[in-house]
Formats: structure tokens, C-alpha cells, sequence
């Protein structure tokens, strides 16, 4: 018996086996219906997946073969390996010099014909084999072998699929635990941001109230700038805070509501100005999504159609429509409108036009950026229809 030399790659193969992470595993259908397959379409008792490991070849799905691991040492796949880009065939064991005193040839399970393909990844690493056995000497046609040959692909992909899904795992986890990183992060900078500007704004009020007749006007201006200052930057740390939160989010439970269930939710929490009209088109909609992150998104888009309106009658309305595989929202407002020039620029973080709104008060430039991460985390997109002086319509759609 000669036992088979190490490949050239052997590191590199084992890292791939690794990675692969397939060793010692549970049977898995997909698996055994390919040995099962190449068996029947090579018309052989014994049909292995095999993966060759540091000392063993190890068998992912076995046809007609009890033993779920061999020494490697006596394993035929050990030298099916070494020529990765070709089929290994034996067609009479006790003909060859490598094998004719092979415990495998001389006891159980008698083997008389190997075939082997090697189930090469994309580097070029053979981790293993489909292979087919028969107790005595036989040989495969041409049709057998190229139908061996695509099964051995077809197992690889298995293998490539499995690797990828471990990947998404790893990935998936490593991002919960920066995102859990990043919420506290940004709740203990929020904090400690947030407790000076409240000293400072309550400060102002305190020393405008107190010291009014002893300042001239130029010191209560100063003290209403300090006053407005620090309010806006307790809205910026409260935008930062809730933006973080917002995306950050996995919770994405679905749910059955209708339409006018979130309307009528809307209408609760937004400040409607007196002389507005706010209005729903298709509220009878049924909706199978996420409750909290489109009644999220609607109140941003509604509310800035409220602050940033500059008509005294302003007109708010939102529409839904039941599309094949989204719904599509509209929120379409009487204001201002945007720019051609601006309309990619208002989704990008804290980034503001500059314009004050009703309240004369600026934005923060968080608010259409968390809807347009919202939406992303919804499988849809979002989109602005403007022109100025002719009011705003954003349109988006979210994934059923």
C-alpha cells in the first residue's frame, strides 16, 4: 500500500476546509440526495462525500458505507485530491500497486473500483470528493462521468453556500454588537452633551428674569442669543440621539393595521396650524409592515410639511396605494418646494437649505435623514417631485 503524499496547498486546503466549518456535522438532506443521485446514475452500491482532513477523511453523506470516518492514510480520496482538475478513477484496486494490500481492498468494503471527483473551490483547493465504489472491478462511461463531475459542482456550491451563510451570521453579530456600541455611545455623549446646554439655557432665562431692569438692551439680546443657542443645540443632541436609535433598530415585527389607523395616530401628534387642511387618500388600505417605523417616517415628512409651509392655508396630503410587491406613500404638501439643485442634498446628515421655518427656528438636518435610512431598512427607496414656489411631494415605497 502506498499512503498519499500532502498536496502542495495543504494549508491552504485546510484553511479552506475550515472555513467551511462542515466537519463533524449532521447528515443533511441536500447532501444525501446527490450520494443517493450518484449512485443510482453510476449504478454503484457505495456513494461518499468526503472531506480529507489533517489525518482523516471524514464523510459529510455516505450511501451504503457505515464507517462516517477512515484514517487518511488508507483513504483512496487522499489521492484523488492531488490532481484537483480531473476525475481519479481505479478500475481494479487489486491491479494497482497503491492499493492492491489496502485494508479497504482486503476487508470491508472490498473496495474493487473507485471513482472520485475532487470538489475544488474557487482557489483551487480540493477539500474532498464526491465519489462512487464497487466491490469489484467496473468503469464508467462518458455520460456517468460528466453527471459526476456536475453533482461534485453541485456540492461545492453547498459548501460555498454554507460558508456565506456562516459569514452573514458572523457579520450580522458583529454588527448588533457595534450597533449596541454605538446607541450607547451615543446616549452617554447625548448626556453629557445635553446636562451643560439645559445649565446654560436655564441660566440665560434665570439672569433675564432676575436682572432685566439692571441690563440694557444690548445684554438682554445677548442673553436671548445664548437662550436660543443652547436650545438648538439641545434639539441637535435630541435629533442626534433619536437618529441613532431610529436606525439603529432591528426590531422590523410586522403587523396587520389599515391606513387610517396611522392617520389618525398623525393627526394626534402633529401641531396642526389653524387654516390647514391634513388629509388621507385609500385610508382604508390594509398594511402587513412594520407599525412604528412608517408611523415614523410619515411624522418626519408631515412634520416638516407643517414647519417648513409658508402659506397661511396649507394643505398636507397623504396618499397609499397597494402596489405588487411595495406599497407606495406620497406626502404631498402647498409649501415652498425644493430645488432641483438641493433635493439629493436634504437627505444627507446635518445638512440644513439654511431656511428658517414658520416658527423661525432652523432645522437640525436629521429629519429626512433618518427617513431616508428608515425606508432603506424597509427595502424601498424614497424620492422628492419639486419645484419651487409649486409645494413638495415625496414619494416612497416600502417592502411587503
Amino acid at each position: 500500500m502506498i499512503a498519499a503524499p500532502l498536496p502542495a496547498n495543504e494549508l491552504e486546503r485546510i484553511s479552506a476546509i475550515y472555513e467551511y466549518d462542515l466537519l463533524d456535522t449532521m447528515n443533511e438532506k441536500d447532501y444525501d440526495d446527490i450520494t443517493h443521485i450518484a449512485a443510482e446514475i453510476c449504478s454503484m452500491p457505495i456513494s461518499l462525500i468526503s472531506i480529507i482532513d489533517t489525518n482523516r477523511q471524514w464523510f459529510k453523506s455516505r450511501i451504503g458505507f457505515e464507517p462516517q470516518e477512515s484514517h487518511r492514510d488508507i483513504a483512496f480520496c487522499a489521492h484523488a485530491i492531488l490532481n484537483p482538475h480531473d476525475i481519479f478513477i481505479i478500475n481494479d484496486s487489486k491491479k494497482d500497486e497503491r492499493f492492491h494490500d489496502n485494508p479497504l481492498v482486503t476487508g470491508d468494503p472490498h473496495i474493487g473500483f473507485y471513482a472520485g471527483v475532487p470538489l475544488v473551490n474557487d482557489n483551487g483547493n480540493a477539500v474532498g470528493t464526491l465519489c462512487v465504489i464497487d466491490n469489484k472491478p467496473n468503469k464508467l462511461n462518458k455520460e456517468q462521468i460528466e453527471t459526476l463531475k456536475a453533482l461534485a459542482r453541485q456540492v461545492v456550491s453547498y459548501f460555498e453556500i454554507r460558508k456565506k451563510s456562516f459569514q452573514l451570521a458572523k457579520q450580522k453579530a458583529e454588527m448588533e454588537l457595534l450597533n449596541k456600541d454605538l446607541k450607547r455611545f451615543a446616549y452617554v455623549v447625548a448626556h453629557d452633551l445635553k446636562s451643560p446646554y439645559v445649565s446654560m439655557s436655564m441660566s440665560a432665562s434665570y439672569l433675564k428674569d432676575v436682572y432685566a431692569d439692571s441690563l440694557d438692551n444690548d445684554g438682554m439680546k445677548m442673553l436671548d442669543m445664548m437662550e436660543q443657542t443652547t436650545k438648538t443645540a439641545i434639539e441637535m443632541v435630541d435629533g442626534i440621539l433619536k437618529h441613532t436609535l431610529n436606525v439603529n433598530n432591528t426590531d422590523l415585527v410586522k403587523e396587520k393595521f389599515t391606513f387610517e389607523s396611522i392617520f389618525e395616530e398623525l393627526k394626534r401628534l402633529l401641531a396642526i396650524p389653524a387654516g390647514f387642511t391634513f388629509e388621507a387618500y385609500n385610508s382604508q388600505t390594509e398594511i402587513y409592515s412594520t407599525r412604528s417605523i412608517l408611523l415614523q417616517i410619515l411624522l418626519n415628512l408631515c412634520n416638516n410639511a407643517v414647519k417648513y409651509n409658508d402659506k397661511e392655508n396649507g394643505r398636507i396630503l397623504i396618499t397609499v396605494k397597494d402596489e405588487h410587491a411595495h406599497y407606495l406613500f406620497t406626502v404631498e404638501d402647498n409649501g415652498p418646494g425644493i430645488s432641483a439643485e438641493n433635493q439629493a442634498r436634504v437627505f444627507d446628515l446635518f445638512t440644513t437649505l439654511g431656511v428658517p421655518d414658520r416658527y423661525n427656528k432652523k432645522g437640525t438636518g436629521i429629519g429626512l435623514s433618518t427617513v431616508q435610512r428608515l425606508v432603506q431598512k424597509m427595502n424601498g427607496s424614497i424620492k422628492i417631485d419639486s419645484e419651487p414656489g409649486k409645494g413638495c411631494i415625496f414619494a416612497f415605497t416600502i417592502s411587503k
